[in-house]
């Protein structure tokens, strides 16, 4: 643990002050704030109290200000994620999962995540998270749908009957 102040040791106060005056991103807005109620001698755990923002928050962000270019305090810039597959075999993935998937060789009524994910690992070598396929469906302009299910001892009999009274009321 620091003591009280050293966080900020080499950084001009008055330069933060003016920094505020003239700052625009709610995000650096509040790493100037709070640094600057750290340099009037506020804990961070008094910060938290008083503006709400978790004490470990406040530690990182003395450090973001003291590392950064006082003009570069908002978030850092994330490189974005590379696509696994190629457009051509994003263009071609879409076209298979567009038709049955009896057209691309399996017994299956409709794509299903799992299904997916296979097909995708078995013809392009790539791996990708099951959970990512719900992505990869979508990308593709497809849900997933699953069957409404039916309790075991439904009567199905009432049912149907029940369906035609709720169309003669209008209802659906």
């Amino acid at each position: 643990m620091t003591k009280q102040g050293d966080k900020l040791a080499g950084v001009d106060i008055e330069q933060l002050r003016q920094q505020l005056r003239t700052e625009s991103d709610p995000k650096s807005i509040k790493r100037l704030t709070t640094a600057l109620l750290y340099a009037d001698g506020m804990s961070p755990y008094e910060i938290e109290r008083v503006l709400g923002i978790h004490h470990q928050t406040v530690y990182d962000w003395l450090d973001v200000v003291a590392e950064r270019d006082l003009d570069a305090l908002g978030d850092a810039p994330h490189p974005p994620n590379a696509s696994k597959l190629t457009p051509e075999q994003w263009e071609h993935l879409t076209a298979v999962l567009n038709a049955p998937p009896t057209e691309a060789g399996y017994d299956e009524p409709a794509w299903t995540p799992e299904l997916v994910h296979h097909y995708i690992t078995e013809t392009f070598d790539v791996e990708y998270s099951l959970a990512h396929m719900y992505r990869v469906l979508a990308r593709a302009g497809l849900s997933r749908q699953t069957a409404r299910p039916r309790h075991y001892k439904a009567d199905p009999e009432k049912q149907r009957r029940y369906r035609a009274e709720l169309k003669k009321s209008g209802r659906r």
